[in-house]
C-alpha cells in the first residue's frame, strides 16, 4: 500500500515537472517568436504642411509641432537614412529609440513651416524631391507656400545646416502616362523597364551632383508603386535603401537587405497626435 502511494506521488511530481518544463518552453518560445530580431525603427511619412486643410495628408504646422513634442517627450531620437545605412554597413551606433521623419515631394512649405520646427526641437528629417518639379520651380523662380516646390537654390541653402537630408523621389515618374510610379507596366520587357527606371533616377542623381555636389543614397517610391525587379535595379544603380508606402514597423539588422522597401506610416492630418502614434507604437 505504501509502495503504491509513493509511486503515485512520484508520478504526480514527474507530471508536474514535465508540465512545468513544457509550459516554460512554450513561454520562452513564444516570447522570441513574437518579437523579430533587430532594432525597431518607425518611419513617418509626411507630405504638405499648411494651415489650410486642403487634403487628407496635409498637416498643419501646429499638429506637426504636436508630433515633434510627442517624439521628444517619449524618448525618440530622429535619425537620417544615412545614419541608418551607417549602422547596417559599418556598425555606427543608433540611439535607444530611433525614428525617421520623411517628407515626400519636396514642397516649399516644408522649408517654410517644417524646418523651423525641426530646428526648434533639434531634430532631423528626410525630404525626397521630385526632380522635374524642382527644375520647373527653379526655372520660374516662383515661391508659394500653397503649391510650389523647392528650388535648387533652396536645397543648397538647407544642405549645410544638417537639419534636412535630401533623397530621390524620381525625376518624373509621378506624371509618366500609362505607368504607375516606378512600377513595371503589364507586359513590359525587363530590358525596357530597366532602361526607363535607370534613365529617370540617374537623371535626378546627375542633377543633384551638378547643382549641389551631393548624391542621394535612398530612393523613395512614387505612390509606393513597386515591382519585384525594382529594388534589384536600384541596388545595381548604387542606392543603399528604398522607402515604400506600406505601413508597418521596421526591424533593422546588419543585413543590407533590410534597408530595401522600408515601411512607413502615412501621417493623416485628420488624426490627433496621440491617435496616430498609438498606431505606430502598438
Amino acid at each position: 500500500m505504501i509502495i503504491k502511494i509513493n509511486r503515485v506521488i512520484t508520478l504526480s511530481i514527474l507530471a508536474i515537472l514535465l508540465l512545468s518544463g513544457t509550459l516554460s518552453f512554450f513561454a520562452f518560445h513564444n516570447v522570441y517568436a513574437k518579437e523579430p530580431e533587430g532594432i525597431k525603427v518607425p518611419i513617418i511619412m509626411y507630405h504638405s504642411v499648411l494651415n489650410s486643410n486642403n487634403g487628407k495628408y496635409v498637416i498643419s504646422p501646429a499638429k506637426l509641432e504636436d508630433d515633434l513634442k510627442y517624439i521628444k517627450d517619449n524618448g525618440y531620437t530622429t535619425i537620417t537614412m544615412t545614419d541608418l545605412i551607417a549602422y547596417v554597413e559599418g556598425g555606427k551606433p543608433l540611439p535607444a529609440k530611433p525614428i525617421i521623419l520623411t517628407f515626400d515631394d519636396g514642397f516649399y512649405n516644408n522649408y517654410y513651416y517644417a524646418v523651423p520646427l525641426l530646428q526648434k526641437y533639434n531634430m532631423k528629417a528626410v525630404i525626397s524631391v521630385v526632380g522635374k518639379y524642382t527644375d520647373d520651380y527653379s526655372e520660374s523662380n516662383i515661391v508659394n507656400i500653397n503649391y510650389s516646390n523647392l528650388r535648387w537654390a533652396d536645397i543648397n541653402m538647407l544642405i549645410p545646416d544638417g537639419t534636412i537630408e535630401f533623397q530621390s523621389h524620381s525625376y518624373n515618374l509621378h506624371t509618366t502616362q500609362g505607368r504607375n510610379g516606378a512600377k513595371k507596366k503589364l507586359g513590359e520587357s525587363l530590358t525596357h523597364y530597366k532602361e526607363v527606371l535607370t534613365n529617370d533616377v540617374m537623371k535626378l542623381q546627375d542633377e543633384f551632383q551638378n547643382n549641389c555636389y551631393y548624391t542621394p543614397n535612398t530612393f523613395t517610391y512614387p505612390f509606393g508603386a513597386i515591382s519585384k525587379e525594382s529594388d534589384v535595379i536600384l541596388k545595381e544603380l548604387g542606392f543603399k535603401a528604398t522607402l515604400s508606402c506600406t505601413e508597418g514597423i521596421n526591424y533593422i539588422t546588419r543585413d543590407p537587405n533590410c534597408l530595401f522597401s522600408l515601411k512607413r506610416y502615412n501621417r493623416s492630418g485628420l488624426a490627433t497626435t496621440e491617435k496616430f502614434f498609438a498606431k505606430v507604437e502598438k
